[in-house]
């Protein structure tokens, strides 16, 4: 009879999941239609990708630069650092089997947001239960911020979408596989998926070895603890040195540029006139609800009762990223979705666990959750553009992709330049022939000098 049960419960478990991979799925490939390069940043990640076809150590954005150009410039530069490789070498082998298209380019992104959502129940079952995984599964997937970035709509696209996806595996490691962190087993894989990650999208991924070493915290043998924690650290940071390396021995104004901005991005969080202090106040409560707030307050406090170090760490990879982003000159929203997992864990614990909450706060806290979810449907249900005319494609896309230039031709006074790369094996600029000088030797590519 228990058997019975518990093979009827698992089947309903599956059934429920697939019902949520399918829902996500259509979210995503009907967000993911328009026949068009979105401005921020998918048009640049594609161009550099396609680049990559010709060479996938050799990051460029304009491939066969005519005139004197910016390093500093990332919008119009030659060797392009500005995100490391990993992700733009998935959209490049997305490019190399399915064509230049807008759906090669978003593929990978929706992959890897499936593979979230697959996460996000995981991390739930390992943390509670089936049903907390059934209901993370279905925030994730519905999520309007990661359902923007796979379709290109939200800077960082599928670079953010695979960072993501390798954090929380990171993270789900940490949490679903406990005993591998009694021996060295754990320490070592996700040391290496931290520098998979730093490879995505540098030192944020950092916050994985941040949870995982306050996640399985000992009382005891604090010394052998640091050291293992220690070799996660080297073994990430190997990975990415040799990226960084070969860099610095092919491109090393370029990568000297990139490591200082790298490590100077607190520099003054005034001077973005969207960067004060408290932006990400604001985008937190608008994604994950205001009740969220209240939340926190309340499962710290329960961390410290409880001396519960795996609930701190937890509450760390909720609140870590919102305390180190604010401090950052420039400010982006998606970066706080790194804290979804643990947030969506406790909005849902606080509304699927009355009976394990304080009576006199049950009410409360409940209510809290309850505000949350209402948002972030609220918000979902706004990002699927259902109330406002959408069209699938440009005017100034159909011209550049109904455009037929001989390949090596440099196109000048296009306002779409990235675009017309992209689709095209043309050298383009924004700006007209006599604005910048040549190189002072010249390459041996011929001027045509078109001009629209």
């Amino acid at each position: 009879m228990l058997s019975s049960f518990i093979n009827r419960s698992q089947l309903v478990t599956r059934w429920m999941l697939a019902i949520i991979i399918s829902l996500s799925l259509i979210i995503k490939i009907n967000l993911s239609r328009d026949q068009y390069l979105h401005e921020w940043d998918e048009r640049y990640h594609a161009l550099v990708a396609k680049n990559m076809l010709a060479d996938p150590l050799k990051p460029t954005l304009v491939a066969q630069p005519i005139h004197e150009y910016d390093y500093k410039d990332w919008t119009l530069n030659h060797i392009w650092l500005s995100k490391p490789p990993i992700p733009l070498w998935w959209v490049a082998l997305s490019l190399k089997c399915f064509g230049l298209n807008e759906w090669a380019v978003r593929l990978p992104g929706i992959l890897f947001a499936q593979a979230i959502v697959l996460l996000a129940f995981a991390i739930g079952r390992s943390l509670h239960s089936h049903r907390m995984g059934l209901a993370m599964a279905l925030l994730m997937g519905i999520h309007g911020i990661l359902n923007d970035l796979c379709s290109g709509r939200l800077s960082s696209d599928a670079v953010e979408t695979c960072f993501l996806f390798f954090v929380f595996l990171g993270c789900y490691v940490v949490i679903g596989f406990a005993d591998w962190f009694m021996k060295w087993k754990g320490f070592i894989v996700v040391g290496f998926i931290t520098g998979i990650a730093l490879l995505c999208k540098w030192q944020p991924a950092l916050i994985l070895l941040v949870f995982m070493f306050l996640y399985h915290l000992p009382q005891r043998n604090i010394r052998k603890y640091l050291v293992k924690s220690t070799v996660s650290l080297l073994i990430a940071l190997g990975l990415v040195g040799i990226w960084v390396y070969f860099c610095v021995l092919n491109y090393p104004i370029e990568m000297q540029w990139m490591l200082k901005s790298m490590f100077t991005p607190f520099v003054d969080a005034t001077r973005n006139p969207e960067g004060q202090w408290y932006s990400y106040l604001k985008d937190f409560g608008l994604f994950f609800g205001y009740g969220s707030f209240v939340l926190l307050l309340w499962f710290i406090w329960r961390a410290f009762v409880h001396r519960s170090m795996r609930d701190f760490a937890l509450w760390m990879w909720m609140v870590l990223p919102l305390f180190i982003f604010s401090m950052a000159e420039v400010k982006r929203g998606t970066y706080l979705f790194i804290s979804a997992p643990p947030l969506f864990y406790l909005i849902c614990y606080a509304w699927l666990n009355r009976d394990q909450l304080q009576p006199r706060w049950t009410r409360f806290l409940q209510l809290s959750a309850l505000v949350s979810m209402i948002m972030m449907v609220g918000y979902s249900i706004e990002k699927l553009y259902l109330f406002r005319e959408r069209k699938l494609t440009k005017d100034w896309s159909e011209r550049i992709k109904n455009a037929d230039p001989r390949p090596g031709t440099v196109i000048y006074n296009e306002p779409r330049y990235i675009e017309m790369m992209f689709y095209h094996d043309v050298t383009a600029y924004p700006f007209t022939k006599d604005d910048v000088p040549l190189f002072s030797n010249p390459h041996s590519a011929v001027l045509h000098g078109i001009a629209h």
